[in-house]
């Protein structure tokens, strides 16, 4: 359990870094949720939750498969399939640095897609 607590504290600050412009909608021992707010609209950006044997990260579900392509790097995107969630049990650098570049990689989709202010 100590090396899943680990793993959802690393994925919520990824995910944390991001505030703003992304907004904390849920900041719970076990659960991390961020959304964008722009023009009155909040959308669903991403979540961390820590469960009984996996941390499972979850990612807004409105891309199409040839973005998500775009969007996911590395290994993330054959691991989430056709899903917009991961579950894992171990976080290797390489995972990691991934999912810190899914994050970017979608504050910039969001911002395009006029979900978050320009920069």
């Amino acid at each position: 359990m100590d090396k899943l607590k680990e793993i959802y504290k690393v994925i919520k600050n990824d995910f944390r870094k991001c505030v703003p412009p992304l907004i904390e909608k849920i900041d719970q021992e076990h659960h991390y949720e961020v959304w964008a707010n722009y023009d009155g609209k909040e959308t669903f950006f991403g979540k961390v939750i820590m469960h009984k044997n996996i941390v499972e990260i979850d990612f807004y579900p409105d891309i199409d498969h040839e973005t998500q392509w775009t969007l996911y790097p590395g290994d993330i995107f054959k691991r989430t399939e056709d899903r917009f969630n991961l579950g894992i049990t171990d976080l290797s650098p390489e995972l990691q640095s991934n999912i810190e570049e899914v994050i970017e990689n979608m504050v910039d989709y969001f911002r395009m897609e006029k979900l978050l202010p320009p920069q």
